[in-house]
Formats: structure tokens, sequence, C-alpha cells
């Protein structure tokens, strides 16, 4: 089911509707494929219609920032030839190429920069790219974590690389860290950065002044490592999204 909004700026915006057993209350979710509004079980949709409704002002702020985006992605993502895209590794854009093969397995060309990814069935390619990136952040920050540790002299408990929406990283009050599977895509020092800021987190769980300190003394770039990550963090997730055969 799908409710149809007129905007102020005339366009008419379609909204997937989602029943859902858990939800307390309306709420919509944006992301690059669209707006979803999130309905209880049991309301009337001319309920969730007025509320929808309230919220124009929001739906056409965020519609139009999505749409945005899409339009950065073609630019900046684009074409080397028709059917071919590209997807980030270490801080460089690379052309993806799928190919249809008996054994699933990457090849990374830096040379040319291509990442060929021979799969047994094409219609699983993106399962198959997460995967190669959860593997490619599980090797980069094994390597890496216990030595900035060292030098920060903190502890910390479980690691875990998930597929996370709208984090980069997290830590718990276990002490547990918990990585994003695309940080991959980012460069190497960006990378220390993310694991500095969540072991520092081991001591503060805020963004104080002396938070900011302490990830300074281990990366005095924190800043521009910071922005790299503002600046690219939707063009990372957005390239693996719409990843598609050639």
């Amino acid at each position: 089911m799908s409710i149809p909004v007129v905007l102020a700026n005339g366009k008419t915006l379609t909204i997937e509707v989602k029943k859902s057993s858990r939800a307390r209350h309306f709420r919509l979710v944006a992301g690059i494929h669209g707006i979803r509004a999130i309905s209880p079980e049991g309301r009337q949709l001319q309920e969730l219609e007025e509320f929808v409704a309230s919220k124009k002002s929001w739906l056409l702020k965020t519609s139009e920032y999505y749409s945005r985006l899409r339009a950065q992605i073609v630019v900046s993502v684009g074409k080397e030839e028709e059917g071919e895209k590209k997807i980030y590794f270490l801080g460089t854009p690379h052309l993806l190429r799928i190919v249809k093969d008996r054994q699933q397995f990457a090849t990374v060309s830096e040379n040319l920069k291509v990442i060929t990814f021979h799969v047994p069935d094409k219609r699983k390619h993106r399962q198959v790219i997460k995967e190669w990136y959860r593997q490619q952040t599980s090797r980069i920050v094994s390597e890496r974590l216990a030595g900035i540790a060292g030098r920060l002299k903190l502890e910390y408990g479980k690691v875990s690389i998930k597929d996370q929406k709208s984090r980069w990283a997290s830590c718990s009050k276990r002490r547990n860290l918990n990585f994003n599977l695309l940080l991959s895509a980012a460069p190497l020092a960006v990378i220390d950065y993310v694991i500095i800021h969540e072991l520092v987190h081991l001591v503060e769980f805020n963004h104080s002044a002396g938070f900011w300190k302490m990830v300074g003394t281990v990366d005095p770039e924190y800043v521009e490592h910071r922005n790299w990550l503002k600046r690219h963090e939707h063009l990372m997730r957005i390239c693996l999204l719409y990843t598609s055969p050639s």
C-alpha cells in the first residue's frame, strides 16, 4: 500500500506504507530509494494520512535532499562506459566488474583501479560485495586496532563488523567495539581516526573538549579525517546500493 502526497513544489511524492506490530506511533523513514511510513497495526488509514499531511514541510525538504544526492552520485560515480559503476576501496574509486563464474572470489587491480567480483549468481552480487567489504574491514581493523589501543593504553572487549545504517562505528559500556563493514572504503588514515575515536569513547562517553584533546594526541589531523567522512559517507554507501552487474 502507498500514499500519494502533493508537495508545495507541485510534485507528487509516493510514500510506501509498512505495518508494524512493534510500532507504537506513526513515523517516517527516509532513504536513497524513497520515504516509507511506518504504521502500528490496527490504526486507520485516515489517521496515517493526517499524520503524513502534517509532515509536508519535512517531506519536501527530505525528498529534495535525496534527489540532489542521487544526482550527485550519477555525476560523482559516473560511467566510463555504459553499464559501468564505481565503488570506493581505501579512499579510491574503482571501476566495478561483475563476472559470472563457478568460483566466488574478488580481484583488485590497483594499476587499473578495477575490482572484479566473480560470482556464481549475478542476482546475488550485492550480498557478495557486502561480504567482501566485511572481510576487508575485519582484516584492516584487526591489523591496526591492537597497536592503536596500545599507544592509548586502553583495553577493549569484543570487536564486531556490522552492517550499520547510520554510524561508521560505535562502542558499548561493556567496552565492545562495532565497526561498519563499509569502513574499508575509506583511506587508512581515516580508518585509524575511526578506531581512535571509538577507543577514546571508552574513556569519555561524550564529545567534550577533553575527548577531542585525547583524540588529537594520537591523530593531530583528526579534523581533516572527520571532514573526509562527512564529505564521503553518503557517496560510499550509495555506491554500494547502486551497484548493478554489467
